[in-house]
């Protein structure tokens, strides 16, 4: 499985192999990232869609051309299916990821920088665009080494890297503060939960673990103040079922709503905080035993 990171950014600027173009059906450019995509490689893409797809291309299927003046090496245009028009089928979607990454396999490409294939003025709702990217490319068979799924507006990137972290999560140093994160608890409160515990486990991949369990609790509580915008200690003596504790945080909500994508602070505090704070008790204590 290639490795899958999220990108803020332009994906006409991307340094990688190829780059991904959610093209339309003609392939003679257009608006959004296709425009974009022909503006920045130059006269010399259009041509090569010209030559190399005469009828164009159908949903679901892609194919590349040279990326001119881009730093990329080539574009691989896909057809997406167009929401708006009634094209609803999800295998369509799934399909351009998978066939653009067949594509770059024929081309020995190993990097590969995507969109979120349809999700401007062809519509496909967000939550599900960015879910059948992370899964086809999780699933697919592939020689390519990394995927860049780059999204230009902040809230899609958010929401993007959340899911990424959820489904393919970096690897995270042994004696770092991600480490802890390793084993998920049992159960969580509410479904936001299972997102930050993900975001934290991303987040501290590589901070070395304090030399203290006071220094670790901060740091741990001050991180998620930052992501849910409320400092757990502001909860503390609230019940771990109290409803007033579930906030909503836009980037955890696959699609579903306030209770999809609800943190509940309460349960940090009773439940997750105490989960880490014995892993790292018996870390430190391993470390003692192991040194005498």
């Amino acid at each position: 499985m290639p490795v899958v990171t999220a990108v803020l950014g332009d994906i006409t600027t991307q340094d990688v192999d190829a780059i991904v173009n959610a093209a339309n059906k003609a392939m003679r450019g257009g608006g959004g990232v296709d425009g974009a995509i022909h503006r920045g490689g130059g006269p010399a893409v259009l041509r090569d869609c010209i030559a190399r797809f005469p009828e164009g291309l159908a949903t679901g299927d892609a194919g590349w051309t040279t990326a001119g003046d881009l730093p990329a090496r080539w574009v691989i245009h896909t057809v997406g299916p167009n929401y708006h028009a009634g094209e609803r089928d999800r295998s369509l979607l799934e399909s351009c990821y998978r066939r653009a990454l067949e594509v770059a396999d024929e081309l020995g490409a190993r990097s590969v920088a995507f969109p979120l294939i349809n999700t401007g003025v062809r519509g496909w709702p967000h939550a599900d665009a960015i879910a059948a990217a992370i899964e086809t490319i999780a699933a697919a068979e592939t020689g390519v080494d990394e995927v860049r799924l780059v999204a230009f507006d902040e809230a899609m990137h958010k929401r993007t890297r959340a899911a990424v972290w959820v489904r393919c999560p970096p690897p995270v140093d042994t004696d770092s503060v991600g480490s802890l994160f390793e084993r998920e608890p049992i159960q969580y409160s509410l479904r936001g939960d299972f997102y930050l515990w993900y975001e934290l486990r991303a987040r501290f991949a590589d901070t070395p673990l304090p030399h203290d369990c006071y220094d670790l609790r901060m740091l741990i509580m001050d991180t998620i103040e930052q992501i849910v915008g409320k400092h757990p200690a502001s909860l503390e003596s609230a019940p771990w079922h109290d409803p007033t504790g579930a906030i909503y945080v836009p980037e955890f909500d696959p699609g579903h709503g306030m209770s999809a994508g609800a943190v509940h602070v309460p349960w940090w505090v009773h439940t997750g905080l105490p989960i880490l704070l014995d892993r790292y008790a018996a870390r430190r204590e391993s470390s003692a035993f192991t040194a005498e």
